[in-house]
């Protein structure tokens, strides 16, 4: 009987010492392991045995964080000018070296050369003596060959020949007539603009862009360089400035209009295919 009364205590003990064993266990199970609860979306990288869907809780709706404005993708351009007008007005006036257009703009216009820069500047294309006279290649250029071909036209109150050109002060006015044609007797060229610059076009300027005709390497970086450094409106991309000596410069001068008479507004544009 004294034994039966002293295993009762016993078997009373290892049934609650089973117990505690039992809560601890359990604790355990439920608090010390993780479960798939606690194994992140970013922890779980490609595991095949997660189910990826099963841990995505519902959020609120991300709060929208200030981005760049979507810029509009560049429309395809198709020029317009025909070779064969080249050839007509130069059967007719051997001067005749080009034509030059921009669109939306009354720049559409024969361009004339010969052995000086001043004929041109009182003479329409045709000789006749005129106020407004024509466009005008520097004597120096070759339009086919020269890494920087200089094209000269009066800033006309009119709105005509080059006074069209001094809009491209105003960049909103300029993303928007970023192409200039320019052709010759033997090809078609399309020009992008680079840059709007006003400046001293006299002799004793701190950058003669006006002598930047032929260039090597070196020549032709400093060019672009200057270019970038007095541009009063840039369009240029400063990663992907145009190739040293690879790209054909146009460069194009008007008067600015100002109380200093020996500023000028040019636009440089730079080559960006031929046909």
């Amino acid at each position: 009987m004294q034994k039966k009364i002293l295993l009762l205590p016993l078997c009373l003990l290892l049934l609650g010492v089973t117990a505690l064993c039992g809560f601890v266990i359990d604790l355990s199970y439920r608090y010390a392991m993780p479960g798939k609860a606690a194994v992140s979306l970013e922890d779980a990288g490609e595991d095949p045995y997660i189910n990826r869907a099963e841990y995505v809780q519902p959020t609120e709706p991300p709060t929208e964080s200030p981005t760049e404005p979507e810029t509009e993708p560049e429309q395809p351009y198709y020029m317009q000018l025909d070779m064969s007008t080249v050839a007509s007005y130069h059967q007719s006036n051997p001067d005749v070296v080009g034509w030059i257009k921009i669109s939306g703009t009354v720049i559409n216009y024969p361009v004339m050369q010969n052995g000086d820069n001043e004929f041109y500047v009182t003479h329409s294309w045709d000789k006749k003596s005129s106020h407004a006279g024509a466009i005008l290649a520097d004597f120096r250029c070759r339009p086919e060959r020269s890494d920087n071909t200089l094209l000269y036209g009066h800033n006309m109150g009119n709105g005509s020949m080059f006074h069209a050109i001094k809009n491209y002060k105003v960049a909103s006015w300029g993303n928007s007539h970023q192409y200039i044609e320019f052709a010759t007797l033997e090809h078609r060229y399309l020009y992008k603009v680079l840059s709007c610059n006003v400046l001293y076009g006299e002799a004793g300027a701190k950058f003669e862009y006006w002598n930047y005709v032929e260039m090597n390497r070196p020549e032709h970086r400093t060019f672009l360089t200057n270019i970038r450094n007095t541009a009063t409106a840039w369009y240029g991309d400063d990663k992907h400035l145009p190739r040293d000596n690879q790209q054909k410069m146009l460069t194009l001068q008007t008067c600015n209009s100002g109380a200093n008479d020996g500023m000028r507004c040019i636009v440089f544009a730079y080559c960006i295919g031929e046909r």
